[in-house]
């Protein structure tokens, strides 16, 4: 912001598992810092972080929220991301455009699916990590073991702050480093039962910090010792190189432990001048200078009632004004900027420019989407764009009322561009629309948006299963012939097939053997047109027909009565004809699944999918989750999110692709079948 330093600008998101507390301790450090008037409550619907009505109907975080504060001489932009697998993607998104985050973890259930994931996420893209264990004060609450869960991920926890008190009793917090406790009553010192826990913390401490810099090793080593200031300098070190992983103790909803939390965001996690620079395209450092050529990523669109389209960019480098010109790079357009937003929750606060590290919005820019790279109209190499998750679960969506069909999609086409892990598009197998997002409740929270923002009611349906047909055996000089006579001119054609089956994934091979001018050459293309149409039903359920050699082998020809037409009737006639004798058969996708779960949900996991007829291969520990990797088919996997769910008590995700077709099994084949041949008596 104007007047304030790029080194005094901080953006850091709050990660971590879904009801771990991160929105409750986002408000706590809003509240603290006097942005916030009020203590908001998730419970109580009035956190000005989670203000969409589906968010406090459910009580759960949707799409990150950002909010933009001042305190001690700093701006701050706080993004509370999602927790929920459904819509984390959300808030890996913005991590690209940030500076730092939180890893909130509870303090009675420790490290959870999720908050591995987070972890191993800001690791891989080197984000620095400061981590919250949060709820110190609930009943269940177990401090010690929080921690050795984060061990467990190879986190390498340091213990910054321990909690005062246990459960409910929870009065405030000690600060190792300093030997002091803190509380909602001001500073204290360390109650006696505490100060000899608080003392071995904080020679563990010491040595972990002394292990990330050379010089305070061997200052430590030599004098068993270090200076309050080497201490913090070697744990800013620690931090950002992600060698260590301080953890601090807080219970969000009675603001305890949130002042040396703000401490440790503000000294521990770096500014936006601090942090490793951005690189552009060409992989050249791109400098946090506000005289620099503007460069900006846009990490989150908003659809908001009254401003319109909100782009919401991380500023690079350079300064931005009000009616700037632009160029979307991604999108290679030109755009003109209107005024400058901060967010702050559903608020938004004019500002007259930005500068390297601010967060701000801009409304109403055509171009321009989530991940794109914006610069200077004349700039060089601009940033590259932030990648995208791509959605793993479809649904086939249709308007409930006929005469809704352009309306649906226009709004849908809205929030697609709002949340780019949507996706929309039309399966040319099956004919229908299909919404595809990260996860069962991500589309149905779609379907949901949809009605209050716009009106309008969809249905929502298992996407049709694509199966295929193909064949077990081969079958020789199987006759296709069309022979009409009606007083004119007639029409003869006469081709004999040898059919039989090529490998999975080999489609339809056409093989021309006619010798002597059976059939002449100029009509035999035709034969190879009629075939191939025919491959579009299959002769079992009417699915496409595919791994399949035809060799036209023999035939016959009137010199007057046959022609191109003739001949491509008598090919789809005889290849339906040899498909009947070659033992068709039905084919079913299967998937590559990867399930990632809590270590005491594997069996669990591992008996569902063997009674999905899943193949489990390979299991393996990654953190403190267990990622099973199997074969299921698809059609046992359309509803799959909400039987994880209930398995592992939402701790569950996962995350599958198209991997092969195989046969279906007897009794598939046989209700596949009848269920086409219902449809078709009823069509």
């Amino acid at each position: 912001m104007k007047d304030v330093k790029t080194s005094d600008t901080q953006n850091f998101a709050l990660v971590g598992h879904s009801g771990d507390g991160k929105t409750s301790l986002g408000e706590a450090l809003l509240h603290q810092v006097g942005a916030t008037p009020a203590l908001g409550s998730v419970t109580a619907g009035t956190s000005v972080l989670n203000f969409l009505p589906e968010e406090r109907e459910r009580h759960t975080t949707i799409t990150s929220a950002i909010f933009s504060f001042d305190a001690g001489g700093r701006h701050y932009t706080l993004v509370d991301a999602p927790g929920d697998s459904n819509f984390q993607a959300d808030g890996q998104v913005a991590l690209h455009a940030l500076d730092g985050a939180v890893l909130v973890v509870s303090a009675a259930d420790g490290a959870k699916v999720g908050t591995d994931r987070m972890f191993r996420f800001c690791r891989e893209h080197r984000i620095p990590l400061v981590a919250a264990l949060n709820g110190v004060d609930r009943e269940r609450a177990d401090f010690d073991a929080a921690v050795a869960s984060l061990e467990g991920m190879e986190a390498h926890p340091v213990v910054l702050t321990l909690p005062v008190g246990h459960a409910n009793e929870t009065s405030a917090v000690v600060d190792v480093l300093e030997l002091k406790a803190h509380g909602p009553a001001g500073e204290s010192e360390v109650p006696a039962d505490l100060l000899e826990t608080a003392k071995r913390a904080r020679e563990k401490l010491v040595e972990s910090v002394a292990e990330c810099d050379d010089a305070l090793l061997e200052r430590y080593l030599e004098h068993g010792e270090l200076a309050p200031d080497e201490i913090v300098r070697g744990l800013i070190a620690g931090t950002r190189n992600g060698q260590i992983l301080p953890v601090l103790a807080t219970a969000a909803t009675r603001e305890i432990g949130v002042g040396r939390l703000l401490w440790a965001i503000s000294h521990l996690l770096p500014s936006a001048a601090d942090r490793a620079p951005f690189t552009d395209a060409d992989g050249q450092p791109v400098a946090s200078d506000p005289e620099a050529p503007f460069r900006a990523l846009v990490f989150k669109t908003i659809i908001d009632r009254y401003a319109g389209t909100l782009s919401v960019m991380r500023v690079v480098s350079g300064t931005l004004r009000p009616e700037s010109g632009v160029r979307d790079a991604t999108a290679d357009h030109k755009e003109r900027l209107s005024k400058l937003m901060l967010l702050r929750g559903a608020e938004h606060v004019d500002v007259p420019e930005a500068g390297p590290g601010d967060i701000v919005a801009v409304a109403k820019l055509k171009s321009v989407r989530t991940g794109h790279a914006l610069c200077a109209e004349k700039a060089g190499s601009a940033l590259p764009p932030i990648p995208i998750p791509q959605g793993v679960i479809s649904y086939a969506i249709s308007a409930k009322s006929k005469g809704d069909e352009d309306k649906v999609f226009t709004a849908l086409g809205r929030l697609v561009e709002e949340d780019p892990t949507l996706h929309l598009g039309r399966d040319p197998m099956t004919g229908e629309f299909l919404l595809t997002g990260r996860g069962e409740l991500h589309v149905r929270m779609t379907v949901s948006k949809l009605q209050r923002m716009f009106g309008v009611e969809v249905e929502l349906k298992t996407p049709k299963v694509p199966y295929r047909e193909t064949i077990k055996k081969r079958a020789e000089n199987v006759e296709g012939k069309l022979k009409k006579q009606t007083g004119g001119k007639g029409m003869f054609g006469v081709c004999y097939l040898t059919v039989e089956p090529l490998p999975r994934g080999s489609g339809i091979e056409f093989v021309d053997e006619i010798v002597g001018g059976a059939i002449p050459r100029n009509l035999i293309p035709a034969v190879e047109k009629g075939i191939h149409e025919s491959c579009a039903t299959g002769p079992l359920a009417g699915y496409p027909v595919v791994d399949v050699r035809v060799r036209c082998v023999d035939g016959k020809y009137h010199t007057v009565d046959s022609n191109e037409m003739a001949f491509k009737l008598a090919g789809a006639f005889g290849f339906k004809a040899a498909l009947e004798q070659a033992g068709p058969t039905l084919l079913e996708p299967v998937m590559d699944l990867h399930v990632a779960v809590p270590a005491q949900y594997v069996g669990d996991v591992m008996g569902d999918l063997s009674s999905r007829r899943g193949r489990v291969g390979a299991s393996e520990a990654k953190g403190n989750a267990q990622v099973i990797q199997a074969l299921v088919p698809m059609s046992e996997m359309l509803e799959y999110a909400s039987a994880l769910t209930s398995i592992t008590a939402g701790q569950g995700e996962f995350h599958m692709e198209f991997h092969h077709y195989d046969e279906a099994p007897s009794h598939v084949r046989e209700r596949v079948i009848s269920e086409a041949q219902a449809a078709k008596s009823h069509g």
